[in-house]
């Protein structure tokens, strides 16, 4: 996969686990682990593993994760759904302050 395939991160371009596996800089049994906590969530088709586009992206942030705080596969898992929590909740509260603002 080269960086022009990057720009499509999304749901329906997929990638194949190796594909992840080189351009996430993850070892294969922490992928695994990450499938197994949720984190990531393959797509079975005709026997390969492949990964929507979007899961480079928490892939990559799982390894940055690895390699900054030296988290294991369970740190990493709870770490990320952490990230995604608070940005779900910054995201709402950008929301009403917009809703505050209008009225």
């Amino acid at each position: 996969m080269n960086n022009d395939s990057l720009q499509f991160l999304d749901d329906e371009t997929m990638v194949a686990l190796e594909e992840l596996l080189e351009v996430s800089g993850l070892m294969r049994e922490e992928l695994f682990e990450l499938v197994e906590f949720g984190v990531l969530q393959p797509a079975e088709s005709s026997g390969q593993r492949l990964f929507a586009a979007r899961c480079i992206v928490q892939a990559r942030r799982a390894a940055r994760l690895r390699d900054d705080f030296g988290l294991n596969a369970p740190g990493m898992a709870l770490a990320l759904a952490y990230l995604e929590r608070i940005e779900a909740l910054e995201h709402r509260l950008r929301e009403l302050e917009c809703q505050l603002l209008r009225s």
